[in-house]
């Protein structure tokens, strides 16, 4: 034992050595500023680069790992909602099938409108199988995961691109590796909770995302109206949001189950001229067109429970 010790000690000085003969032999004044590698911060995590690190490809904005004012953003607004949800008294309506396919353990896709999901976010307190909502995989996604993660929602980060932007799309936006993963999610009989119409638009219409997965899982979509009273819209938004106000009423309808045949899938993959042209198969298109007549029933309803017309 103390050969090994003398051996270590002596290998260490060795190398104390070389480092010192190194940095002797260096002529600091022969350094050009110009040439120095200076650590590289990354602003968002609020944290040094490693110098080995492998460059960030796409949309690498995580929950857990997002720089501290984000995190302190979305601890905010979980207060706001939570001070929403504990001042206004709720009614619920339409969750007889919803309950029963939950205890069948039953795979379930929520679907609520994009300017809605806010507003149905208290809503997990109601459920109990596991819960997961689809986030972007970006920076708003990031702090959207953090506001929804108190409440009971696990999320999985990835998105697609609605028909407005006028592309396909992007790969960076994970939607491939958020929809093997949602699948994974229902396959184990949990539910999944997504936002029906895609960004940037068309507002109120359901994208064949959700539509595809639930053809592909056999899960129920249950449309979710959600609804504030008081509540203000915010200008400027494509998905026409509004912000749910305290002291008031809120209002939660679940429709009733939608089920989108297998080969409605199958059907779509396998049209040539929709995929050539990048639009969506008959089959598709009218399954998309009924669960957007489903959700826009349901919202009415919970509209209609406050007093409100649409």
């Amino acid at each position: 034992m103390r050969k090994q010790t003398e051996r270590a000690r002596q290998a260490a000085n060795k190398a104390a050595r070389s480092v010192a003969d190194k940095v002797g032999e260096v002529d600091f004044r022969r350094i050009d500023p110009r040439n120095v590698e200076l650590p590289k911060i990354d602003w968002e995590r609020g944290r040094l680069v490693r110098k080995d690190a492998a460059p960030a490809i796409g949309h690498n904005f995580h929950a857990e790992d997002v720089a501290w004012p984000l995190r302190l953003v979305g601890w905010l607004v979980n207060r706001y909602i939570r001070l929403c949800e504990a001042t206004t008294s709720l009614l619920v309506a339409g969750d007889g099938p919803f309950v029963q396919l939950q205890v069948a353990r039953q795979p379930i896709i929520l679907l609520v409108w994009h300017g809605r999901n806010f507003q149905g976010i208290p809503m997990a307190r109601l459920f109990h199988s596991p819960i997961t909502a689809l986030t972007s995989r970006s920076r708003d996604g990031a702090v959207i995961a953090n506001v929804i993660r108190p409440f009971g929602y696990q999320s999985i980060q990835g998105s697609g691109t609605g028909k407005s932007a006028g592309k396909k799309t992007n790969p960076r936006k994970r939607g491939a590796q958020a929809f093997r993963g949602m699948l994974k999610h229902l396959k184990n009989g949990e539910m999944v909770l997504a936002t029906a119409d895609v960004p940037p638009g068309p507002v109120f219409e359901t994208g064949p995302g959700m539509v595809k997965l639930a053809a592909m899982s056999g899960a129920a979509i249950v449309p979710v109206g959600v609804c504030f009273s008081p509540e203000l819209p915010v200008p400027g938004t494509w998905d026409k949001s509004r912000l749910p106000l305290p002291f008031g009423q809120r209002s939660l309808v679940f429709g009733d189950p939608v089920y989108i045949a297998r080969d409605v899938a199958k059907k779509d993959a396998t049209s040539e001229a929709a995929s050539e042209e990048g639009e969506e198969s008959p089959a598709m298109m009218a399954a998309c067109e009924l669960v957007t007549q489903a959700l826009q029933q349901s919202q009415k309803d919970a509209e209609g429970l406050l007093g409100k017309k649409s």
